[in-house]
């Protein structure tokens, strides 16, 4: 039997509906005879919160959140949900509204990911599991230098890094010590002692103020709220910064605590890296004709 904790992250109902239909569809490809299931939603947006009801689910409850670090802190008050009602969990899985308006599920990407959770469900050690993207080069944080980090917009972890951990969320005087206090024109988000490359990477997809900086990295987007720094979007923008660096902390604070990270399209033979890149060509295909069918019915 294996239990597990689905805590998902919304700012308003809005896209719950969207967002509930892939980590159901992911339920149904996880969930066995005997196994029990926790969803708690989690609303970071200031007024009254949606009731939930989903039978698939053993448990299910929406609660107010903790939008001091975004996603992170609310997170962290989903996981106290869990914790008052249940034992920790076997295996934790976290996401946010963005899995069903940024991101595409296809049946066929859901049972992927399904697939290579159940595996590490018998891996004693700690875990972290996702989407991984790579930096350029080396990254320095104040854990530890990464080469690649797991997105937190769909993560899983075990109980056993979970604990481990103690919060999703980063210290928040450590996260204050790196982004700049308040605006000034001659200044951009983080301080100086702040990654160069993590800097100008972050900065430059919140800001989109540095077109030869986004041609010379062939980006196709930039954050949906992107624009110039200025008085009036300073803090939106800091406290963004603020979760970006969280996402990045979040693995190397994982990989500190001896954590393997894991990925659905991870491969180690030259068969499986070819089926697996080919996989992952495909999903990122049917993504892109969702967004883009998304785009349209929003018109």
């Amino acid at each position: 039997m294996t239990s597990y904790a689905f805590v998902h992250l919304e700012f308003g109902n809005a896209h719950r509906d969207r967002s509930l239909k892939v980590l159901k569809a992911l339920h149904a490809q996880l969930a066995g005879p005997g196994d029990t299931s926790m969803l708690v939603v989690v609303d970071n947006k200031q007024g009254t919160v949606a009731d939930v009801s989903e039978p698939d689910f053993s448990t299910s409850i929406a609660i107010a959140g903790d939008n001091g670090n975004r996603e992170f802190t609310g997170w962290d008050v989903g996981v106290a949900a869990v914790r008052a009602q249940a034992a920790e969990p076997d295996v934790w899985v976290f996401s946010n509204d963005t899995i069903a308006l940024h991101h595409g599920w296809s049946q066929s990407r859901t049972a992927r990911f399904a697939a290579e959770m159940r595996r590490l469900v018998g891996h004693g050690g700690p875990w972290l599991f996702g989407e991984i993207k790579e930096f350029p080069r080396s990254i320095a944080t104040p854990f530890a230098p990464v080469l690649e980090f797991v997105q937190s917009y769909f993560f899983a972890m075990n109980g056993a890094l979970r604990e481990a951990m103690e919060t999703l969320s980063p210290d928040q005087a450590l996260l204050d010590a790196q982004v700049q206090p308040a605006f000034e024109p001659a200044r951009r988000l983080f301080r100086g002692d702040v990654d160069k490359t993590f800097d100008a990477l972050t900065s430059t997809w919140l800001l989109n103020d540095d077109p030869e900086a986004t041609r010379r990295n062939s980006w196709t987007h930039a954050w949906h709220k992107a624009e110039p720094l200025s008085t009036a979007n300073f803090d939106d923008l800091r406290m963004k910064a603020r979760c970006c660096l969280s996402e990045l902390l979040l693995t190397a604070r994982a990989r500190r605590l001896g954590a393997d990270l894991r990925s659905p399209y991870d491969a180690r033979t030259t068969r499986a890296h070819l089926q697996r890149s080919l996989q992952m060509i495909a999903d990122k295909l049917w993504e892109r004709r969702y967004l883009r069918q998304l785009g349209r019915s929003r018109v």
